[in-house]
């Protein structure tokens, strides 16, 4: 039998989990570190009770239930269940729409969700009506030089982008340009990202003259702001050098990749993605001009800094088969890495990848492995050809 004091105790635990599921703001909290854990299924539940308690003390109207809609709505989406979501998102908006008016600005944040989830239904149209009605309300409510219509007018072409409207999506750039301008200067470097879109547009219409302007004052802009050799800077160059490449001007495109490439040479780490892509773009530009040893030099490096990130991953994976006691495996990875690695042409100057390094560095990871197996001659003989390509260089 259970103690008096126990009993109690009990009653309590009961009476405290009872009262739980009648309070709708521990629901609510639970919920949120349900969604926070990612697990939704298990958060549903919870939010749909703290909404069958807030409607029945408030009534189905009230603004107070729209964050717990809102909630559910996201739980839907994370879900995959976008025409649930679609509901819910429809409700908490007609309930704000009652209570703030359909021209507040307050409806602007669930306009643009219902906009990413038509696109996210493939349902485009609604998803376009949706954007223009964010930039309707938008002026209505804050006037037509608004900053953040400026905002707007960039999602809205970046739609019209995603969907390749480029025609449609150039005049929703140039406005929000236009605003940007007005409200912080012509050389604020939020104009960037918006000129930078303007000419994709342009070249997405194969209008590659004009898209040449707005790529330049990009470069402009990032050099004033950062200085001419911020790594800022050369995205701008290579957009600008590729702009010059589709028009055929190799002459005019290579100096601002010769640019570009110094920039990530000094600015990422050595087999950085960026200086692998900035090789390769100077090295087309090269063969596009019949400069073929210039280009060769170039494509060699490239291909050696995508063998080292190769050699990399390999000792990497070796390392977590070790770690999980697939030693076999593990070892089958390290004579594929070294293998990979004794291919890498040593590289003079810049041009160098730290070839030896890296082979040295496997070497060395697979006698550890060869240690802990009791294979210790073939680690010395692995260990001492490490030490003779550190001490090399």
């Amino acid at each position: 039998m259970l103690s008096l004091g126990r009993a109690a105790a009990l009653v309590l635990l009961i009476w405290a989990r009872g009262l739980a599921q009648d309070d709708p703001t521990p629901l609510r909290e639970r919920a949120a570190a349900l969604v926070a854990a990612e697990k939704y299924a298990d958060a549903e539940p919870l939010l749909g009770r703290a909404l069958e308690l807030l409607v029945k003390e408030l009534g189905s109207e009230d603004p107070a239930l729209t964050p717990v809609i809102d909630a559910l709505g996201a739980v839907y989406r994370a879900e995959g269940r976008n025409a649930e979501a679609e509901k819910v998102y429809q409700r908490s908006l007609a309930i704000k729409v009652k209570a703030a008016g359909e021209w507040s600005a307050e409806l602007i944040p669930d306009l643009k969700v219902l906009a990413g989830l038509y696109v996210a239904m493939g349902r485009y149209a609604d998803a376009e009506r949706q954007y223009l009605h964010v930039i309707a309300v938008r002026e209505k409510a804050k006037g037509p030089e608004d900053l953040d219509l400026a905002n707007d007018a960039v999602d809205l072409a970046g739609f019209y982008t995603s969907r390749r409207r480029f025609a449609v999506a150039e005049p929703n750039l140039r406005r929000a340009i236009y605003i940007i301008e007005r409200k912080l200067g012509p050389e604020d470097p939020s104009l960037v990202p918006v000129l930078d879109s303007l000419a994709t547009a342009l070249m997405g219409q194969k209008n590659y003259e004009p898209a040449e302007a707005p790529l330049r004052r990009a470069v402009s802009i990032q050099e004033r702001a950062y200085g001419p050799n911020h790594v800022n800077v050369a995205p701008n160059l290579d957009k600008l050098a590729m702009l010059f490449y589709l028009e055929k001007r190799y002459v005019d495109a290579v100096p601002l990749y010769q640019r570009s490439l110094a920039i990530w040479e000094s600015s990422t780490q050595p087999d950085g993605a960026e200086l692998v892509t900035a090789l390769d773009n100077l090295a087309v530009v090269y063969a596009s001009q019949e400069k073929f040893d210039e280009a060769e030099l170039l494509y060699r490096r490239s291909l050696a800094l995508r063998e080292r990130a190769a050699v990399l991953s390999m000792n990497n994976l070796a390392l977590s088969l070790e770690g999980k006691g697939d030693n076999a495996a593990a070892a089958q990875q390290y004579k594929s890495a070294i293998s990979l690695a004794e291919k890498i042409p040593v590289l003079a100057g810049k041009a160098s990848v730290g070839e030896k390094d890296l082979l040295a560095r496997t070497l060395v990871n697979y006698a550890t492995l060869l240690r802990k197996l009791k294979r210790n001659l073939e680690a010395a003989r692995l260990e001492a050809r490490a030490k003779a390509l550190k001490t090399d260089h």
